[in-house]
């Protein structure tokens, strides 16, 4: 042990003398084949038990640097270095002094020729941890091809990545992959849809995730298995999976009212004392908001007595049952077509800003809702009132040498159209080449009777939120 001790003291004088003496000479950086000016003192080094692989080792850096093989010698450092470390190790720190000499002219090595310690080399707790891509992430991205944004492939290319714009409807796939229990494909979604390729709080979504997924809405509610997972996708998609800010899901306008309208289309039954807890948050929420601004002051307190054990949809045709057929992105989609308090006869697919934030292709979801039969085809001059916007049709109009004037109304262009045969043939090409839907007679009362029972399940639905 005193021998080597003896030989390492004289290895490090020797060595600091050669390095100041190399002091005065130009920096060399650039890789070459020939002879390099970078010396390697190792071979003066007595080495440990490991003999022949060190020898080896010790070889192979003396080649790479004489014949100019970078490759070589970095390598061949780095299994030197992991050679002492390993016997050192098992040798409980004897060789301390000869691994950190080592260390210093590898790292020197490496700033010299700027080349990188080769990870496979590393000690494992050392190694970089590779990024795994899940697969069924990846198959659901390249399904959205040009609608998605090119850095954020989740999200809507055509806004601002701070709306948190989904491309499309994403439920569908949420609901497969909680029906398949396949968390760890979930979880790569909702890393990629809430971080992005920020990933400095993922071990912290990942806890949130877990405690989402662990809490139990049938307790509260019973009803379909398919509401269940719905209303975990409205979470998920709304960034709901913690419950930070959800009480202000219950005002007017607000998520709460999105999620009437997902679940108006089930009966259900419910475990009405399992709300207590729900209802004492909810209340303790609007306490403390009344104090701060007068618009919580008209919304009431929520009492146990105001709940039913259960809440039946009597409807006479098949609509809530076409309506459970389709994703709840979509389901959200056709009730944009009309509310309570208006009634369009004619539907060209637009949606509301509400609908998009939570996710939807309008083309592909007005195709999937025109299949639904619900609809009847309606390509007809009577329905521009109520699918075409005045802005669209006069610059459509005044492209083809209409006189349009300024301050007309749309109804006013399409009367004044209409008086010639010229303007009414612009105004059928016009609804020709727009898809224009008629809801069917026959349901428009079964629809009132879905929009009067979103207003009576609001409570319990308010109360589901601060779940």
């Amino acid at each position: 042990m005193k021998v080597i001790l003896i030989i390492v003291i004289i290895f490090v004088v020797l060595y600091y003398i050669g390095k100041n003496k190399q002091k005065n000479q130009p920096e060399k950086k650039n890789l070459s084949n020939k002879n390099p000016s970078f010396q390697s003192k190792l071979s003066s080094i007595e080495f440990p038990d490991r003999i022949n692989a060190i020898d080896w080792h010790n070889q192979k850096i003396q080649q790479g640097l004489k014949t100019g093989n970078i490759d070589l010698a970095n390598l061949s450092y780095a299994k030197l270095h992991e050679s002492i470390r390993q016997q050192n190790v098992n040798d409980n720190g004897e060789f301390n002094g000869i691994l950190k000499v080592i260390e210093q002219e590898y790292k020197e090595f490496r700033e010299y020729f700027q080349v990188e310690y080769p990870e496979q080399f590393l000690p494992p707790s050392k190694r970089k941890k590779k990024k795994t891509i899940n697969s069924k992430l990846t198959e659901l991205i390249k399904t959205l091809g040009e609608q998605s944004h090119p850095e954020f492939p989740l999200l809507r290319k055509e806004y601002a990545i701070s709306s948190r714009m989904p491309a499309t409807d994403f439920t569908e796939w949420i609901v497969e992959q909680l029906k398949e229990k396949d968390y760890d494909s979930l979880f790569a979604f909702v890393s990629e849809f809430y971080l992005g390729k920020d990933k400095s709080r993922e071990k912290e979504l990942h806890k949130e995730f877990q405690i989402f997924l662990s809490k139990d809405y049938k307790s509260l509610i019973k009803i379909d298995d398919q509401a269940i997972y719905e209303i975990q996708a409205f979470f998920i998609l709304k960034n709901g999976i913690d419950d930070f800010n959800r009480e202000f899901w219950i005002a007017k306008d607000k998520e709460s009212e999105l999620l009437c309208k997902i679940l108006s289309v089930y009966s259900f039954k419910l475990n009405v004392q399992s709300f207590q807890s729900l209802i004492l948050k909810a209340n303790k929420f609007l306490k403390e908001m009344r104090k701060e601004t007068d618009f919580w002051k008209d919304y009431k307190d929520y009492k146990l007595d105001d709940l039913k054990s259960e809440y039946i949809l009597n409807t006479k045709t098949n609509l809530a049952n076409q309506l459970k057929l389709i994703p709840s992105g979509k389901r959200l989609h056709f009730f944009d077509f009309t509310t309570i308090y208006t009634y369009r006869k004619y539907w060209n697919g637009d949606s509301s800003y509400k609908t998009r934030g939570y996710g939807i292709n309008e083309i592909e979801s007005f195709k999937t809702i025109s299949e639904l039969g619900i609809f009847n085809s309606a390509n007809t001059i009577e329905s521009l009132p109520e699918i075409a916007s005045k802005s669209e049709l006069k610059e459509k109009a005044e492209s083809q040498n209409f006189d349009i004037k300024k301050s007309w109304t749309l109804k006013k262009i399409i009367e004044n159209l209409s008086k010639t045969e010229q303007g009414l043939s612009f105004l059928n090409e016009y609804v020709n080449e727009t898809k224009i839907l008629e809801f069917k007679d026959e349901l428009k009362s079964d629809l009132q009777i879905i929009f009067k029972y979103q207003l009576e399940i609001k409570k319990v639905i308010d109360l589901i939120i601060m779940k």
